[in-house]
């Protein structure tokens, strides 16, 4: 035997071996959502939800901040309670994303924050916050999408079949010298999976 069929004969024996120890596809049964609530400000009137835990979209009705005025912070939280699910598995989402629509004129700014956390563990949060600003000389008046990168910082969820209550914490805030709006669209989040 040559090396170069024992290394291909010895590559073939380890490769599926380590995609079988790092594969991130999930559980064969994923955790079931029992209940969705809101609240906040942003989601006087329950979002829409579609899809599944690995991929959820949350469609807004009337999710509109404006400035000035007392509406130029809005958030809504969305708490899922989730149960079974495929034993030895556990969940965090690593980014969520917003689109919606911007009028930010010159030196305006939106900021926006995403906090996550699960109710049987709410000292364990992670806080995401990132900016959409206009530098420039003309109003912005255009579709955007906003994301919210958890990926330095996740919260996991338990290592059991019965994650819990999930908690989802989009605010938006604007901060400008005149009128600004910002209106957010939809909200679809990033699930990654690990063993546990």
């Amino acid at each position: 035997m040559t090396n170069l069929t024992r290394l291909t004969a010895v590559l073939a024996s380890v490769v599926p071996a380590l995609g079988a120890a790092i594969s991130v596809d999930g559980p064969a049964d994923l955790p079931k959502i029992k209940s969705i609530t809101y609240s906040g400000s942003g989601c006087i009137k329950d979002p829409a939800y579609s899809g599944n835990l690995n991929d959820p979209t949350f469609t807004y009705s009337n999710f509109a901040a404006s400035f000035p005025g007392t509406s130029q912070t809005l958030n809504c939280e969305v708490h899922i309670t989730l149960t079974g699910g495929t034993p030895g598995w556990q969940f965090a989402l690593s980014n969520n994303w917003v689109k919606g629509h911007v009028v930010l004129p010159p030196g305006a700014c939106l900021d926006y924050y995403t906090q996550v956390f699960f109710s049987q563990n709410a000292a364990k949060t992670s806080t995401s916050k990132a900016s959409y600003s206009n530098n420039g000389a003309s109003t912005v008046d255009q579709t955007v999408t906003l994301r919210n990168n958890l990926s330095a910082n996740k919260v996991w969820s338990g290592c059991t079949g019965d994650p819990g209550i999930l908690n989802v914490n989009f605010r938006g805030a604007l901060s400008s010298d005149t009128k600004a709006y910002f209106e957010a669209v939809t909200e679809n989040w990033d699930i990654e999976w690990r063993r546990c």
